[in-house]
């Protein structure tokens, strides 16, 4: 089993740059999803369906904050999505209007999969994407919505790439995201069946095989040799 989850982190190493949590509800302002450890780079897939959508920061000391959004590249059209940060009173802080940015196209070279780059919420460094900026100690509010509410995204918040400081916690964070999350986003955010997902899931079918194969070959030895 050991040599299994090991050939699991192998086999997703190098598949994406953010750790992806998968949004499976309508998070409100009074029922928002909580971000834990805000530095530590996270990519959110939700979809709206109606209503905004609202992400909750508590720290109990000063933090770098960051945060944009995504929207997954189905077609040559894209469906803007604007950011807000909300103080613990929800009044708007910081804010990025969607509607009016220039939304480019943009390849994660991670996932292989592309997407409409939106605006940021950070500070401009000159680069492809902003940086982190200190904020005080304190509750926050994220707030994703657009005119209708209505749209795949991919919110990304933090900006320091963590998977685990060993072994052990690299698994237990890759397992999930090649084995569920990966081929999840693929079919129900971008809308496509992409084999490529599937791979670790078709390794995983051969080593089972494999193995029951080589337990049955050994236990079929034993048989003949004791009844022979």
């Amino acid at each position: 089993m050991r040599l299994l989850l090991i050939i699991i982190f192998f086999l997703s190493s190098g598949v994406l740059a953010h750790q992806p949590k998968l949004v499976t509800h309508s998070p409100t302002f009074d029922d928002p999803y909580e971000v834990i450890f805000p530095e530590i780079s996270k990519a959110y897939y939700g979809q709206l369906t109606g209503e905004s959508h609202y992400f909750i920061i508590n720290s109990e000391k000063d933090f770098l904050f960051y945060t944009s959004i995504l929207s997954p590249k189905t077609s040559e059209t894209y469906k803007w999505l604007s950011l807000e940060v909300q103080d613990g009173d929800g009044n708007t802080i910081y804010k990025a209007n969607g509607s009016k940015f220039n939304w480019t196209p943009w390849y994660e070279p991670y996932a292989r999969d592309w997407y409409w780059k939106g605006p940021e919420i950070g500070v401009n460094t000159g680069k492809e994407f902003q940086t982190s900026f200190q904020i005080a100690a304190g509750t926050y509010y994220i707030k994703v919505f657009n005119d209708d509410n209505i749209g795949h995204y991919s919110l990304a918040v933090g900006e320091a790439e963590f998977f685990g400081s060993n072994t052990w916690e690299k698994i237990l964070t890759w397992t999930p995201i090649i084995l569920y999350i990966g081929p999840y986003m693929d079919i129900v955010h971008w809308q496509k069946f992409d084999v490529k997902a599937f791979i670790p899931h078709i390794a995983i079918l051969v080593i089972f095989f494999l193995i029951y194969f080589i337990i049955k070959k050994i236990f079929f030895r034993k048989q003949k040799r004791y009844f022979g």
